[in-house]
């Protein structure tokens, strides 16, 4: 069972808020935030988790278990304890998105007198940080802005965030190389060994980070050599 359960008795509050024989029904998610109850996870990220804490039993559904899903010994629990909140925190299992498209998914929490929700939508591209990325409102249509450097430019970066092993290659790679190529999930700031542009032409290249079989292009320019004449 992928769930860790925290068990918290309220006898005092509860029972000055309920009477005698009253019954106690309260439902908190905690994780994602309980501002917005919703999160948004990079394509190719894989776990995350749903925390709330609730005076009932209840019940636990995915709207699209294609995708986002749990351990079915998690999709249910009895609390056998009067005034009390007992705090769950439910292993969430996401496939990467390779579909191209934004997709969501609600957790429902069903119990007591109500329903509770939490909302997970998963992006179709990786967590690149540097370039920066444009997106829409609705998180629909991005594109990356692109990497531009001067022509006596020698070096340069790319920032990102990967949930798995992760490769990093420049499709034509004669002026521009990036100092690390592979490497674990985590946060990286990857440095480019560039050539100094000595020609009256920009160029351009394009980098291919690729994680847990998402592949994100990265747009690179050096701007063309200009001859100041005195």
């Amino acid at each position: 069972m992928k769930k860790s359960t925290i068990f918290i008795a309220l006898a005092g509050l509860l029972f000055i808020a309920c009477g005698k024989g009253q019954e106690f029904h309260y439902t908190e998610i905690i994780h994602p935030s309980s501002n917005t109850r919703s999160i948004v996870l990079w394509a190719d990220q894989t776990r995350d988790s749903l925390v709330f804490a609730s005076s009932d039993s209840w019940t636990l559904t995915s709207s699209d278990p294609s995708w986002c899903s749990f351990d079915p010994e998690d999709a249910k629990f009895e609390n056998k304890y009067n005034n009390a909140m007992i705090t769950q925190k439910i292993l969430l299992t996401f496939t990467p998105n390779t579909t191209g498209k934004l997709r969501s998914a609600v957790l429902r929490i069903d119990g007591g007198e109500s329903a509770n929700a939490a909302y997970y939508a998963q992006v179709p591209y990786l967590g690149i940080t540097h370039p920066s990325r444009l997106v829409s409102m609705d998180l629909r249509i991005d594109s990356l802005v692109t990497l531009t450097a001067p022509a006596s430019a020698e070096l340069d970066s790319v920032e990102f965030e990967v949930f798995s092993n992760w490769t990093l290659t420049a499709v034509d790679g004669s002026w521009v190389t990036p100092q690390k190529t592979s490497g674990k999930a985590g946060v990286y700031k990857v440095f480019l060994d560039l050539k100094q542009n000595t020609v009256s032409q920009e160029r351009r290249d394009t980098l291919l980070l690729t994680s847990n079989g998402i592949t994100d292009s990265i747009p690179v320019l050096q701007q063309k050599f200009i001859i100041v004449s005195e």
